[in-house]
């Protein structure tokens, strides 16, 4: 498992620009920022790399802009399933800040990519930005709640292939561009479908133009067709800005 490749910036870590954006950090850009800002580093973070265990207090908090992170559950017998996806809409880490015990998930880089990194102090010794950052935390968390029971409703009463279109439309939601780093091979457990079903029903996408899938990445190529075939299931996420 490679460590993130840190770089603070300069000037007291400038806050994000189009290209880097996270919702949570524009929250925090009111005002002066200069307390807690110095603390922050840019990261590349690199798919299969793990933020965060179960049971663990997180140290520092990522903020994706171009990275992926999928929340995984720990199940009886050594399993785990997927159920939430982290992109440029939040943060990964929130135990660590409002202060509610250890982590419930695992958190994997599913597309490598950029984030924020922050140590959890930088925010607990600023009350003022603490303050501020509460309800924005709240309103994620919240987001998150939601996109998991859509997600286990969609797997038992849709088929594979709105599964597919559903999963799709969550990601780019929180991803910048129409397009994933992920092969259908990595995609099939995210889901929970078989690789063969997976197949099929990306096939049936393609053959529609919705969808132009290569090896290693996935082209929304008509948003308007795959919603228009998925079920409805897909959590959006919170605008932009």
């Amino acid at each position: 498992m490679s460590a993130p490749h840190p770089t603070t910036p300069t000037g007291g870590a400038p806050l994000p620009a189009v290209s880097t954006f996270n919702r949570m950090l524009v929250a925090l850009k009111r005002g002066d920022a200069t307390s807690w800002s110095r603390q922050l580093a840019h990261v590349e973070l690199q798919a299969g790399q793990e933020l965060m265990a179960p049971g663990g207090t997180p140290h520092h908090l990522h903020f994706p802009t171009s990275a992926l992170v999928v929340l995984m559950q720990p199940a009886p017998g050594g399993l785990e399933a997927p159920v939430a996806l982290v992109g440029h809409d939040g943060a990964v880490g929130l135990a660590g800040l409002l202060g509610g015990g250890p982590e419930q998930h695992r958190a994997l880089v599913v597309q490598s990519g950029w984030a924020w990194r922050m140590p959890t102090t930088a925010l607990q010794d600023d009350a003022e930005r603490a303050a501020q950052m509460l309800p924005v935390a709240l309103d994620h968390l919240q987001s998150l709640t939601v996109q998991m029971a859509q997600a286990a409703f969609c797997r038992r009463q849709h088929s594979v292939e709105q599964n597919l279109g559903r999963w799709l439309l969550t990601a780019l939601d929180r991803l910048p561009g129409s397009a994933l780093a992920l092969g259908l091979p990595a995609l099939a457990p995210l889901i929970g479908a078989a690789p063969g079903a997976l197949g099929k029903a990306a096939a049936a996408l393609v053959r529609s133009g919705a969808l132009v899938c290569e090896p290693d990445r996935l082209q929304v190529s008509n948003r308007r067709l795959l919603e228009a075939q998925s079920c409805g299931c897909h959590a959006p996420g919170p605008p932009a800005g």
